[in-house]
């Protein structure tokens, strides 16, 4: 059975976490020798269950196993773009206030800078080999920021609005294998259980967004301006990861990776952040 407990069966000692190996394309980059690399020719019984409950690392964690993701997601995009046009279109109606008593709104550039850039993360895939897992993803967040100020009969009004949607496909590369799901352990194993990772993949996603407002001395509006933002977006990611073991089906995972976008890069390349809880199947 997968993921043995450490309440282990009459007369079967506890199983503990596999020390640390690397392994699959990763295990040439070892400088230590490996003296089981020439023990016996390798046989199909070394890929059994029987094997793995006998405490084999070599045959931990190769079964397929399909899994669901869902976490929260985090950006920290570029936006030259936009802090270019915010820069110019609220300079002026900014000048008009000569009294100096309204600031300066809330813009899309201060929620980035606030880390307020979140979307929703779901994803499902499966593990290939005891190195290599498949995911596939959506995800997708919208978001509002409207402000009005009022001195006397001067009026500013200010409204973004966002929306951001995408989907992928990624591979994560565990050079120290995946980690080992137990139950029962304390934080030490847990940590001695988990394993750090290479992701990489590809991503498409929309964006549409809008800012709009106005200066006015009422009833009069003095200057009012408009801008609307509708782009698809494709590209390439490259990151790191880490996946702590729960139990047997659970672990959790954090990840970071830049997005390299091939359509407007001094905009939309990013940086994200990624907390997700995965369940195995």
């Amino acid at each position: 059975m997968t993921g043995c407990a450490s309440l282990s069966e009459p007369g079967r000692p506890a199983r503990e976490p596999r020390p640390w190996r690397l392994t699959g394309p990763f295990r040439h980059l070892s400088l230590t020798p490996d003296d089981s690399r020439e023990s016996a020719p390798v046989s199909l019984a070394s890929f059994s269950p029987q094997a793995t409950d006998n405490g084999d690392d070599s045959a931990a964690a190769t079964d397929s196993r399909w899994h669901f993701d869902v976490g929260l997601r985090v950006g920290h995009t570029r936006l030259r773009s936009t802090k270019q046009q915010l820069d110019r279109r609220l300079d002026l109606p900014m000048k008009l206030d000569i009294f100096n008593v309204f600031h300066s709104p809330q813009t899309p550039i201060d929620r980035k800078s606030e880390m307020g850039l979140n979307t929703i993360y779901l994803g499902a895939g499966f593990q290939q080999s005891d190195w290599l897992i498949w995911d596939f993803y959506v995800g997708g967040g919208a978001g509002k920021d409207g402000e009005h100020q009022r001195f006397a009969n001067l009026n500013l009004d200010v409204e973004f609005e966002y929306a951001h949607i995408y989907t992928g496909v990624q591979c994560e590369m565990y050079p120290w294998g995946t980690p080992d799901y137990l139950n029962h352990l304390d934080w030490d194993q847990r940590l001695r259980a988990s394993r750090p990772y290479i992701m990489t993949g590809f991503e498409t996603g929309y964006v549409d967004g809008a800012g709009r407002g106005h200066f006015s001395v009422a009833p009069i509006r003095i200057y009012e301006d408009e801008v609307n933002v509708r782009d698809w977006l494709f590209s390439y990611l490259l990151g790191l990861g880490w996946a702590i073991p729960v139990d047997e089906n659970l672990s959790f995972n954090i990840s970071t990776h830049y997005s390299f976008h091939f359509y407007r890069p001094e905009e939309y390349n990013s940086w994200n952040f990624v907390t997700a809880l995965r369940y195995r199947f």
